[in-house]
């Protein structure tokens, strides 16, 4: 059998095993009774090591190393041939045994620190994460490494990437943020948040996310949207990118903002080429450029003026008690700076300081410089050192995010990347349309989106991160657009 033809079967199977696994956890995040837990772990171990034994396959490694060498292959099979052979070779230097055993004690600790988080009981949870990360430093081994095994995952998440770019990225970032927080807090006038404050039935905002979703295109046809304690979106197969979000009765912004996040990363699915799924190219360009499309509609768009003069009519027919707050005012409550504990609802201010702790700790978690059992003291410290704030409970602390618990140990910086990205690209999305804000605050998405489209979306992994932002920019990824944004944006709402 031919090279491509064989190649192209293969991952056909492999498509088919990764969509089954990708509905069960979906299912297993959403609907799964609890005491299903221990036969879905085992079910999803069975089908996760029969993909990753494929995708390990002679055959495979075969049909690579022919395909590298040819110069017949289009664009996309080139880019799949790239994408495929570079995790071909990682996953070939983990054990099978020890990817099956992974995958069912992932299930195991997500379920524990689910429980752990409603109890806020950091022990409960501590043998679970234990075990991530000593997988974490078997993995960064086995994948190898020049510098430092943070490097080893970090490179899964964001191709190219390193730890030292990395600080060299953050130390000036924070060397400019924190200052400015502590002038915007000191010297500004915060807006009033108070016309927020309420009841706000879940009911009627989870009807309220699904009229945002449509409205910025987001298709039904194509996806569905459900309760989960941690919003995520998962690609199950082409024509089928669900949403899942979260709602605090007290506080309707949460919801709509992990709404519009989440909606952010479902577009960017919904708007690849069918074939890149089989092809393995719809993780897009990286899990920062993910972000970027889901940081670029919450905040970009979702965080703006126009946005809320769009958006006001939306929430007052959930919220007719609200009557009284303008446009205006709604847009400036829904940027006010907080020290927030919870990294969900950072501002966009400190958000990316909610990142630079969370490095800060992985990377020592995975050199062994510091122990899970100390995370708890350790998180409080650099809450208090990054963003001026110390959780009362571990709920609000260590426990809040799900990541670790899936053993996603060097996924966190995409959040920060996906920051940076999104104020570059957007920068040179207005250049190219001038009438966007006219048309957010009439309610058109339809311009956004097909831009988005062209210039991201359909692309999916064609393109490495720093190739794709230079083909819409014109340039390298530089915090620079970022920094001018949030400076700008929150000087003039508070009055600096």
């Amino acid at each position: 059998m031919d090279a491509r033809t064989a190649y192209l079967s293969i991952l056909t199977e492999l498509a088919k095993l990764n969509s089954a696994v990708a509905l069960l956890s979906w299912d297993e995040e959403t609907h799964m009774p609890k005491k299903g837990l221990n036969l879905r772990a085992e079910t999803v171990g069975k089908l996760s090591r029969m993909a990753f034994e494929l995708s390990i396959s002679a055959e495979l490694g075969r049909c690579i190393e022919e395909l590298e060498g040819r110069d017949d292959l289009s664009e996309k099979e080139g880019a799949s041939v790239r994408v495929v052979g570079k995790e071909y070779r990682r996953n070939k230097a983990v054990p099978p045994d020890l990817f099956e055993a992974f995958t069912i004690d992932q299930s195991k600790s997500q379920a524990a620190w689910a429980e752990a988080k409603r109890a806020s009981d950091f022990e409960a949870f501590r043998p679970h994460l234990e075990k991530m990360v000593d997988y974490a430093r078997q993995f960064a081994e086995l994948y190898g490494y020049e510098e430092s095994p943070y490097d080893a995952l970090l490179d899964r998440y964001e191709p190219g990437m390193t730890s030292s770019r990395l600080r060299a990225i953050i130390e000036p970032l924070r060397g400019r943020l924190v200052p400015f927080l502590d002038r915007l807090l000191a010297d500004g006038t915060p807006p009033d948040g108070s016309i927020l404050d309420g009841s706000f039935p879940v009911d009627a905002q989870r009807r309220m996310a699904r009229t945002v979703l449509e409205r910025i295109g987001y298709d039904f046809d194509a996806g569905a949207l459900d309760d989960t304690a941690h919003p995520f979106t998962t690609q199950i197969a082409p024509g089928d990118v669900r949403v899942t979000n979260r709602y605090l009765e007290s506080n309707p912004l949460s919801g709509l903002f992990g709404t519009l996040h989440e909606g952010g990363h479902a577009l960017y699915g919904q708007g690849m080429d069918d074939d890149l799924y089989t092809l393995q190219l719809t993780d897009g360009a990286s899990y920062g450029f993910h972000e970027s499309q889901s940081r670029l509609i919450e905040n970009q768009i979702g965080r703006s003026r126009p946005f809320w003069t769009f958006f006001r009519p939306i929430l007052l027919d959930a919220f007719p008690a609200l009557d009284g707050a303008s446009a205006d005012a709604l847009y400036r409550a829904a940027n006010l700076v907080t020290r927030s504990l919870i990294r969900v609802e950072a501002d966009e201010v400190t958000y990316n300081l909610h990142i630079m702790l969370r490095f800060e700790l992985e990377t020592k978690l995975l050199d062994g410089s510091i122990r899970v059992v100390d995370l708890p003291a350790l998180w409080n410290d650099a809450m208090d050192r990054y963003v001026g704030a110390t959780p009362a409970e571990d709920a609000d602390g260590v426990l809040q995010d799900v990541h670790w618990s899936s053993g996603l140990i060097g996924y966190f910086p995409s959040y920060m990347l996906g920051n940076l990205y999104a104020a570059q690209i957007t920068r040179a999305l207005r250049e190219e349309i001038p009438s966007l804000d006219e048309q957010i605050a009439g309610g058109d998405f339809a311009p956004l989106l097909a831009w988005l489209r062209d210039k991201i979306h359909r692309f999916g992994a064609i393109y490495e991160p720093s190739e794709l932002i230079a083909r819409i920019t014109g340039g390298p990824l530089s915090p620079e657009p970022f920094l001018a944004y949030v400076t700008e944006k929150y000087s003039e709402i508070y009055g600096l």
